[in-house]
Formats: structure tokens, C-alpha cells, sequence
């Protein structure tokens, strides 16, 4: 029951999509992988997602679904993107993308 009220008070409160805040004037930079790695840098140049909207892009192109929130994570070993969506039935899950080749996965 209480998960039930949950879903519908977040249905019922605004909640500001990661692609509108693409497009709004703040910037959020997100790079895949960890932060502080040397290697990132190198890796960065042979990976087939290069941005956070890149991801949501491919994500909601194989899931439909609102973006409530968009991390960097580590996919299967290689940099990655974890997304979390919010279904018109009200349903929350996640979806992996792979920057390395592309991959999308469902959590």
C-alpha cells in the first residue's frame, strides 16, 4: 500500500526529466567510468557512447519511459551509463547502456 502511494505522489509532483535538463541553461557533464582513472582518457576515444544524452537517447529509443535520473556507472566491467525510468503505468526500472559498444540491458 505504501508503495502505491509512493508511485502516486511522484506521479503527482513534478519531477524535471534528465533530457529537459539537457536543455536547460545549467550544464551537467557526466563522463563514463570512473573519474579517476589514467586510463579513462585513453579509453574515452574508442567508446561508442561519448555522453549522458547519447545514452538516455539509445535507452528510451529500445524503452519508453520518463528519465527521472541518469548516473555513470560501470556496465559488465567497461564505462557505462545506468538510467533510471519511470513507465506511463507507473512502474520504476533501470536500464544499462554500454559506452564501450552500445549494449542496452534492462536491470
Amino acid at each position: 500500500m505504501l508503495g502505491l502511494i509512493l508511485v502516486i505522489l511522484s506521479l503527482s509532483c513534478p519531477v524535471q526529466s534528465y533530457a529537459a535538463a539537457l536543455d536547460s541553461s545549467v550544464a551537467v557533464n557526466l563522463s563514463p567510468g570512473p573519474n579517476n582513472n589514467r586510463q579513462n582518457s585513453n579509453q574515452n576515444s574508442s567508446l561508442t557512447v561519448t555522453s549522458a544524452q547519447q545514452a538516455v537517447q539509445i535507452a528510451q529509443s529500445r524503452y519508453s519511459g520518463k528519465v527521472l535520473k541518469v548516473q555513470s556507472a560501470n556496465v559488465n566491467g567497461h564505462p557505462g551509463y545506468r538510467i533510471k525510468l519511470l513507465t506511463n503505468d507507473g512502474v520504476i526500472f533501470y536500464v544499462s547502456v554500454d559506452a564501450t559498444n552500445g549494449s542496452v540491458s534492462r536491470n
